[in-house]
């Protein structure tokens, strides 16, 4: 890989979990993490002080890793990385979306079908069928409960801040990338079916808009608990 220098921390430590997503290990652990970041990135993830003869730190630093993934970290307060258990992490649609262009901005080839990715496109025809798009659809917006905006946001009432705005920065991530995918044309999923258009994307954005404005105790609720800084 070519100008690696060019990547910021939480860039390299994305392509470190997508390499082991792709290698079919999702989720993964944060100490599968830390070494999965080390191998690739020795220099940005490896322990200060201890290099071999090759120059090459020999030990993973565990604590710079750590760091990057708890709390407010720009790598999950941008909606690119998850945890979905005990010390367990996986990487968003967005993030997933954002690895593949980082590796296309270095020049590296990942695989992949032109468009939508997968998981991009999926998550997508989510949004589509969820209860709260189809109560926007219907005039229904009385309607709406909070229960329908976690299912569209994909949190829960007990969430926290870091979850909730993950979320939504990765949903902000998703239609930059279904925009970028149709170029304004009107397209279908992979396996046809239903089609979509820019018009369809403005609805999901006004389907979030109006979840953002209808539960905004609710929300502020969640983003007033103090972020988790366990691993």
């Amino acid at each position: 890989m070519r100008n690696k220098d060019v990547l910021s921390v939480s860039e390299k430590l994305l392509l470190a979990g997508y390499e082991m997503e792709e290698s079919g290990r999702r989720p993964f652990s944060a100490e599968d993490l830390v070494v999965a970041a080390w191998r690739k990135f020795p220099d940005a993830f490896g322990l200060a002080g201890y290099r071999g003869d090759d120059g090459r730190l020999l030990y993973p630093d565990s604590n710079r890793v750590f760091a990057e993934i708890m709390g407010t970290k720009p790598i999950r307060k941008r909606g690119l990385l998850v945890k979905v258990g005990n010390k367990m992490y996986q990487l968003t649609e967005a993030g997933r979306e954002q690895s593949r262009l980082l590796l296309g901005r270095l020049g590296v080839s990942s695989v992949g079908k032109a468009g939508l990715a997968r998981e991009v496109e999926q998550e997508i025809k989510r949004l589509f069928a969820s209860k709260a798009t189809e109560k926007y659809r219907n005039g229904r917006i009385g309607d709406l409960t909070f229960h329908d905006a976690c299912s569209f946001w994909g949190i829960s009432p007990r969430s926290s801040a870091i979850e909730l705005n993950g979320r939504i920065a990765n949903f902000n991530g998703l239609l930059e990338a279904a925009r970028k995918a149709i170029q304004g044309k009107i397209v279908s999923f992979e396996h046809g079916g239903q089609v979509y258009s820019d018009h369809d994307l403005d609805q999901l954005l006004e389907v979030h808009s109006e979840l953002l404005k209808k539960f905004h105790t609710e929300i502020m609720v969640i983003r007033e608990r103090k972020d988790e800084r366990k691993v």
